[in-house]
């Protein structure tokens, strides 16, 4: 492997809105023909599905088999691989004897992983690796590299659209999402804003509380009990009748639910089937309906979805495994970030097609429908279809009345009803749950920036100066009674951090600092002004 400076920059540098893994390499850096060919193979295999125009040079001098630069593209898209996004293009320039490459990440800590993982993957294959190492090594990387970036749906979304707008952001703990600064900040955690109420989402975490809350207040929701045993299990359905449902009283996206319970024996498989995982379980009556999710901001829809649980239809050649199998090919179902996730074959699909009568080998006659789960979650593998304009406004306002009830800005209602189009009250439509922390979507919607930029707040002045002076404080870069940040940065500081803001209306370099030293500041300090500022 060939000799390389790294150092890790959190804050911003060179005009990357995100932070940056700096590598330095002599100039005169050369490897071996084998090596190059190896770096070359592995580079084609891993960039299938990425873009290679990823670099912006400034006097350097590069190739298609130049070291250096493949080195750089092929942890470039690596860490893509692994679920990075490159929101900045790779800056490539010299600086004296040393050719510098700045490459933007998520997360500088998974960079370096990848760095020693591939380093650790060459020398194990001695720079001639089989079409099975390189699969197995790109699966084990993508595996290991989750953890140093943001989890859940939202908070990625979130991110790329702030990214898009060139909205200033700091990942913080891989859960929280901060925007701007000072008093132009907020901090998001998923689609929970710091403007909510506490109670609202306490409340909401409690299936058990939300369903008596919105019973005492009047608004209609399904009989429901909890239970611990079979036995209470059992009493519920004798005094209310089938079908029942069951799920854990602590739990979101469908885990562990079993629904349309029609009768005594099925009930008791079901409850043998969570109640070691789930020591407490409520039980309710199954409302015949579609399954509505509303999602609501302010008062006002965010979207409106009719869910479905996962379906094929047979074509007389295919059996249900090989229908289920093409199904999760879809690109919604595999991209990480999208809240519609595969078909699992667990145990609720193999009693959902018990029921129908058909094995996971059977082959579908043509057009018969199979329906693969009892729930219609997309984190179950449900599909969903948009009904912003099917909603009557006694249903809308049936939505604002239960957000006010649960004292929350920001809900997702999900409503069981024979059809949104006719009042609630007409038709039997109950509250099934209420979501504070609701999924918003599929990637690439634009239904996240509608979301953000309600929240946002006027961007502040910013005003920076590099010093050799090292006796600076720390900018209150969020607090939000300040309107205006003046930054003072050590020399010594702007090197190793980076600036910490994204953007600046001034930006001044001490007369005691070096012309040297002034010069790479001047490349490193680049503002990137937020949209509208």
């Amino acid at each position: 492997m060939m000799k390389i400076q790294f150092q890790a920059i959190e804050g911003y540098a060179y005009g990357a809105i995100q932070p940056s893994t700096i590598f330095r390499f002599s100039v005169n850096e050369v490897l071996p023909s084998d090596h190059v060919d190896e770096l070359v193979k592995l580079f084609s295999t891993v960039t299938i599905s990425h873009a290679t125009d990823i670099f912006e040079y400034e006097d350097v001098t590069h190739g298609p088999n130049h070291a250096p630069t493949l080195l750089i593209g092929i942890l470039a898209a690596l860490t893509q691989h692994s679920g990075d996004r490159r929101l900045s293009t790779i800056k490539a320039f010299s600086e004296g004897d040393t050719v510098v490459y700045a490459l933007p990440t998520l997360s500088t800590d998974m960079t370096w992983h990848t760095l020693i993982a591939l380093s650790k993957f060459l020398k194990d294959t001695n720079y001639n690796s089989t079409e099975a190492q390189v699969s197995e090594f790109l699966n084990g990387l993508k595996s290991s590299n989750r953890k140093f970036l943001p989890g859940g749906t939202n908070t990625m979304n979130f991110l790329n659209a702030a990214a898009q707008h060139k909205i200033p952001f700091k990942i913080f703990r891989q859960n929280y999402l901060i925007l701007g600064y000072a008093s132009g900040s907020t901090i998001l955690k998923s689609s929970i804003t710091d403007q909510e109420t506490s109670i609202g989402v306490s409340l909401a975490r409690s299936k058990v509380d939300t369903n008596r809350l919105l019973k005492l207040s009047g608004l209609p929701v399904p009989d429901q009990a909890r239970i611990q045993t079979i036995t209470q299990a059992k009493h519920f359905a004798g005094e209310f009748g089938y079908p029942v449902v069951l799920k854990p009283e602590d739990e979101s996206q469908g885990r562990g639910i079993y629904a349309n319970i029609r009768d005594e024996k099925e009930l008791i498989w079901c409850f043998e089937q969570v109640a070691n995982t789930y020591p407490i379980l409520l039980i309710e009556k199954h409302i015949t309906g579609d399954h509505y999710r509303i999602d609501f901001m302010g008062g006002e829809l965010i979207k409106a979805v009719r869910r479905r649980p996962p379906e094929v239809v047979g074509d007389g050649i295919r059996t249900l495994r090989e229908l289920i199998a093409e199904l999760n090919l879809d690109p919604e179902r595999l991209d990480p970030y999208s809240s519609k996730k595969i078909v699992v074959l667990d145990e609720d699909l193999k009693r959902c097609i018990k029921k129908q009568q058909v094995s996971l080998d059977d082959v579908l006659e043509t057009k018969r429908t199979i329906y693969l789960k009892s729930i219609s979650n997309l984190s179950r593998g449900g599909d969903q279809i948009h009904v912003e304009d099917d909603i009557h406004p006694e249903n809308f306002k049936l939505c604002q009345m239960i957000a006010r009830t649960m004292r929350l800005d920001v809900l997702g209602i999900d409503l069981l009803s024979p059809d949104l189009s006719k009042p609630w009250h007409s038709n039997g439509t109950v509250v099934c749950e209420v979501n504070a922390q609701p999924q918003l979507g599929a990637s690439g919607t634009d239904v996240y920036w509608r979301f953000m930029k309600n929240y946002l707040r006027p961007p502040v002045r910013i005003e920076v100066e590099v010093t050799n002076d090292t006796s600076q404080s720390q900018a209150p870069l969020f607090d939000t009674e300040v309107s205006r940040l003046k930054i003072k940065l050590s020399v010594a500081d702007a090197f190793s951090q980076g600036c910490p803001v994204q953007y600046f209306q001034d930006f001044k370099i001490a007369d005691d600092v070096a012309a040297a030293d002034r010069r790479r500041l001047e490349r490193l300090f680049v503002s990137v002004n937020p949209e509208g500022a």
